[in-house]
């Protein structure tokens, strides 16, 4: 392919779900990851990241694309319940009220944000994108360029746009996602399995990077999470079974990052812009921690048997709380909500005050802080944030469970999300006078395009 003009702009961005900055901290100090070290070496610089709080990845991501806080784009966990109701429903991107900065580049936006007002004008063209598997981006819509929906996605089609990407996709068996009921089941399978699904990840990334006209390539890679959360007790214990497997997942996953981006300073004759970032990181886990059975405990939460899921709350509960740890005050606003408006601001006290207390393994805390939402979220859609959101110290993963007899129990997974350990990798110029949070680095691309 012929080097395009030094006049034209281009940008690469890599996003590795999952990634913590402390293991590839550790991996590069070991040498595992030679390519990777080469490239920082060329011109950029590894910083630690904060995640979006709570730091899943439908938020993180949705945070990231946007550009704005969760109090602006309005994504607040993978589940919801819709307003003034107990009915349980799953946000998707049409539900997201801030538009990502490939429409902004590609002038399809059909919302306002901060971030589009600042740039809108600034944008001398139509950009054209391809947005490959990237999280919280399903069911796929027409863009300027070809959209890939990453999980949660349920149908391929949906998930494509165009026409002509869900032909090549489909022709190749192309997985949306690995399957996690494996792991339970053999987890020798699964991690064959792991190694399969990227192959084919990469198969495709690789077909649409070389053969399609783009301006922005935003590819993610979701195996990275999932390696983590059955195997992550394996990246660093050399005596685990699967350490082996682990690490040589890191060394096929840093020859994919250089052969991207080789082919990325192939492509285009001058330097572009090139970023590579996760949307949370991962420590190993101790024990799962059942935030409404704690609330149950305190006498704060009452169920009904009969009814699904929320819809078992009844009139006399004070507080509940949706994954991972989205604590909300059942106020008025609620068919059955009981809370008076002037009673909140003591009982949001009162619950974070036991909380605090709650203790796990040794006697050690279980929480590490809780926020109020007006402390961490603002924008329009303030009034969907919880109404408090715990972030754990590493180990105790929060879960939002309703059928739980005890508020600890042991964990499925080897590998939990934490928040304060995602990582972005930027070109060196870029300065920063603190550390960065998941929505900051979308400013630099669009300084970049703007320019």
């Amino acid at each position: 392919m012929k080097s395009l003009s030094k006049k034209v702009k281009k940008a690469l961005i890599i996003g590795l779900d999952g990634v913590p900055y402390s293991l590839l901290q550790h991996y590069l100090k070991r040498g595992l990851l030679p390519n990777l070290k080469k490239i920082l070496g060329e011109g950029f610089s590894l910083f630690q990241m904060n995640a979006s709080i709570p730091d899943v990845s439908s938020v993180s991501w949705s945070s990231f694309v946007t550009g704005v806080n969760p109090g602006e784009h309005g994504i607040y966990g993978f589940t919801d319940l819709i307003p003034n109701s107990y009915s349980l429903c799953f946000p998707n991107a049409e539900d997201r009220e801030a538009p990502p900065f490939w429409e902004i580049l590609g002038r399809t936006n059909r919302k306002v944000s901060t971030l589009s007002q600042k740039y809108e004008k600034k944008i001398d063209r139509p950009l054209c994108s391809i947005i490959f598997n990237v999280p919280h981006t399903y069911p796929a819509y027409p863009i300027q360029g070809i959209l890939v929906s990453g999980f949660v996605a349920i149908d391929l089609k949906k998930a494509t746009y165009p026409e002509s990407a869900y032909s090549y996709l489909n022709s190749i068996n192309y997985m949306i996602d690995v399957e996690a009921e494996r792991a339970r089941k053999d987890k020798k399978e699964f991690m064959s399995h792991l190694f399969g699904c990227f192959e084919i990840r990469k198969k495709a990334i690789y077909h649409f990077f070389e053969n399609e006209n783009w301006d922005l390539f935003f590819a993610c890679v979701t195996e990275t999470d999932r390696l983590h959360h059955f195997f992550f007790d394996a990246s660093m214990d050399e005596n685990h079974p699967y350490h082996q497997d682990f690490q040589n997942f890191y060394v096929l996953l840093d020859q994919w990052i250089k052969s991207l981006y080789e082919a990325f300073q192939k492509r285009y004759s001058e330097k572009g812009f090139f970023m590579i970032l996760s949307d949370h990181g991962f420590s190993t886990v101790k024990r799962e921690v059942y935030i409404n059975r704690f609330l149950e405990e305190e006498g704060l939460l009452k169920l009904k048997k009969e009814g699904d899921f929320y819809e078992r709350v009844d009139g006399q509960t004070k507080a509940f709380n949706l994954d991972p740890c989205r604590i909300y005050i059942h106020d008025q606003s609620y068919p059955r909500g009981s809370v008076r408006w002037e009673e909140k601001p003591d009982l949001l006290m009162e619950i974070k005050k036991r909380l605090m207390k709650l203790k796990g393994e040794n006697g050690e805390g279980v929480i590490d802080q809780i926020y109020e939402k007006e402390e961490i979220y603002h924008g329009p859609y303030l009034g969907r944030a919880p109404d408090l959101v715990c972030l754990p110290k590493d180990g105790y993963d929060l879960k939002g469970s309703l059928e739980k007899s005890e508020v600890f129990g042991p964990n499925l997974f080897a590998g939990m999300h934490t928040w304060h350990d995602a990582f972005c990798i930027l070109p060196e110029d870029i300065r920063l006078s603190g550390k960065l949070s998941i929505e900051a680095p979308t400013d630099f691309i669009m300084k970049y395009f703007s320019q």
